[in-house]
């Protein structure tokens, strides 16, 4: 009897320790599905939570490399109009379009209309015109941003300048420094490139002239009236300027200069040292149909004349030969440039080699020399490398 007494015992106690390991496995099932469910609704409330812990946890974006190329005078009126009628309107850019396509973005300035429309102004001497059809082997040549700032943009009167904004915008070819009014002309042109926010801006000197005092047509822009970016020192400084903060990089092409001089002037320093002073990156320069020296102030780049890319014989040998530029960047910050010496022959430019590319460069890197930047010489190329430990000297080491 006690014996069993003892069994009994025995079973209640395992019946009592079977009800409470039941009891507890249901809480524990009961506080697993809670959280699942709570998790499910965090979720829910925000998809890209995982995501952002899973950036964070990666750390930021690695900052991307990108290119710019950037050549000076493309005109393709006259004796080239005719090679394109000719050869086809592809023939000016066939031999250099590989190297103008590789960069992630391509910038020239256009010295000629491109229309069938317009009048001669009074009295200009020159006029440069080339066909609608110019347009579209400028976007088969890579060109993305084309200045339209400068002397012979407007030499046919105000249809064919409005008809080449409308043909380069029809090729997804941003015009800049000119258009319909002076609000459109002086407006920058802002392109994305990889993750980068690149501001573009246009102006050129010779906006105020004109030739005859029976029709005092000047190229410059009014509120009213179609036309260029004047080259004003202090309002293209505070048009940079305004753009800080707004931009990752900015480019400041100018047409500028003494037609035929191998040297900027001292005023022509002194504009491009206060853009730079005001945010400019990177200043193109172009119209004295030769080339001139390249020069680093305070990390930035300035090439003061790159000469003529496209464009008909001329009675100088020098204005037969320029240079195309290749910039490199890390995000906002210039690291190499590479210069290409350029020949053109029977109206069609090409990237120079032998000993036509060394006396190009060799010519580039004494001009360039002169203006405190040094560049050295590698297999027909010229590069200058930025020491971002010294980027605001304006000088590089020597070659």
């Amino acid at each position: 009897m006690a014996y069993y007494r003892r069994t009994e015992k025995a079973r209640e106690r395992g019946r009592k320790l079977r009800r409470a390991l039941y009891l507890l496995l249901s809480l524990l099932l009961i506080a697993l599905v809670a959280a699942a469910v709570l998790a499910g609704r965090d979720r829910t409330a925000d998809p890209g939570k995982d995501k952002e812990q899973t950036e964070a946890s990666a750390g930021p974006p690695a900052v991307q490399e990108w290119t710019l190329a950037a050549n000076g005078d493309v005109m393709l009126g006259r004796r080239v109009a005719e090679a394109m009628a000719q050869e086809g309107a592809f023939y000016p850019f066939k031999e250099v379009a590989p190297l103008l396509r590789s960069a992630d973005i391509t910038f020239g300035n256009l010295e000629s209309s491109l229309s069938e429309r317009g009048t001669p102004l009074p009295g200009k001497g020159i006029w440069l015109r080339g066909t609608p059809y110019g347009a579209e082997a400028l976007r088969e040549a890579g060109y993305d941003v084309l200045s339209v700032a400068n002397n012979h943009i407007l030499d046919y009167d105000d249809p064919a300048f409005l008809d080449t904004l409308d043909y380069l915008r029809q090729q997804g070819i941003a015009p800049v420094g000119g258009g319909a009014n002076l609000e459109e002309a002086v407006r920058p042109v802002i392109r994305e490139i990889k993750g980068q926010r690149v501001a573009f801006l246009a102006a050129t000197e010779m906006a105020d002239i004109f030739w005859s005092w029976d029709y005092p047509r000047t190229f410059e822009a009014k509120p009213d009236r179609p036309g260029v970016f004047k080259l004003d020192a202090d309002r293209l400084s505070e048009a940079v300027s305004s753009l800080r903060g707004e931009v990752d990089l900015i480019v400041v092409s100018l047409h500028w200069g003494t037609e035929y001089s191998d040297y900027a002037t001292e005023s022509q320093r002194e504009t491009a040292h206060r853009l730079v002073e005001a945010g400019a990156n990177l200043i193109i320069g172009h119209h004295p149909h030769c080339l001139q020296g390249v020069e680093l102030y305070q990390g930035s780049l300035i090439a003061y004349s790159l000469g003529n890319f496209v464009y008909d014989k001329q009675r100088l040998s020098k204005c037969q030969e320029g240079l195309l530029l290749k910039a490199s960047f890390q995000g906002p910050l210039l690291k190499k440039v590479h210069i290409y010496p350029v020949v053109i022959e029977k109206e069609q430019p090409r990237l120079a080699d032998g000993e036509a590319a060394n006396a190009v460069l060799r010519r580039t890197a004494e001009l360039s020399r002169e203006l405190g930047t040094s560049m050295t010489l590698a297999n027909g190329v010229g590069v200058i490398e930025l020491d971002r430990g010294d980027a605001g000297s304006g000088e590089i080491g020597d070659s």
